[in-house]
């Protein structure tokens, strides 16, 4: 009985050993360049008739460089030129703004496999056009708001999660989603954005 329970631990920690090495294979401990180009797709208030409001989608677009350290971590950055709302409230009145930005992240990787990441880290936002006043009802005085659509620089961080569909490592089509919030916003002001990916990324 004891021969059988050695050979079947033996057994169990050679199947290990086996699989563990594969793992270390399939991801080299020099760790690999990563990059993505992606068009980038967000949610934005079109227009507001009473307490209708219409939806509309923006489109960008972006590029990141992530070099992978070990297959299992990484660290990414890069430009997403996006459009970004500022919804600014005070009673029943209300006013939506809109301003293009170049939004530069720089995030910590986690990649449990080669199929599916998480991330987080800051990220920094910089206004490239004049603000849009989307929205304007219950007579709010425009020249009299300050949202962070008027700020030249943002500071704040990223969430994110994505399914990459890779082929060959980590070369493959992938599909991302990305919670952006400021550090710092202005009373009365709701900015926080889920913004989703799609693309390709090319291990390199």
């Amino acid at each position: 009985m004891k021969n059988k329970n050695k050979l079947l631990l033996q057994a169990v920690s050679l199947l290990l050993s086996l699989t563990l090495v594969s793992q270390l294979q399939a991801r080299p401990e020099d760790g690999t360049i990563i990059l993505s180009v992606f068009g980038v797709l967000n949610e934005n208030v079109d227009e507001v008739d009473t307490e209708d409001r219409n939806e509309s989608i923006d489109l960008g677009f972006g590029a990141l460089v992530e070099a992978n350290v070990n297959g299992y971590l990484g660290i990414e950055s890069g430009a997403l030129f996006v459009k970004r709302q500022y919804e600014y409230s005070a009673g029943s009145s209300s006013l939506v703004q809109q301003v293009d930005r170049i939004h530069v992240p720089v995030l910590a990787k986690f990649w449990p496999t080669n199929y599916f990441y998480v991330g987080a880290g800051p990220f920094v936002s910089f206004k490239t056009g004049s603000v849009n006043n989307t929205l304007n009802i219950g007579g709010v005085d425009v020249g009299t708001v300050e949202s962070s659509a008027d700020d030249d620089v943002e500071i704040g961080y990223d969430l994110t999660a994505g399914v990459n569909l890779a082929v060959l490592d980590k070369t493959g089509i992938f599909v991302e989603l990305r919670y952006s919030s400021p550090f710092e916003k202005e009373k009365s002001e709701n900015y926080e954005e889920l913004t989703a990916l799609a693309g390709v990324k090319i291990a390199m």
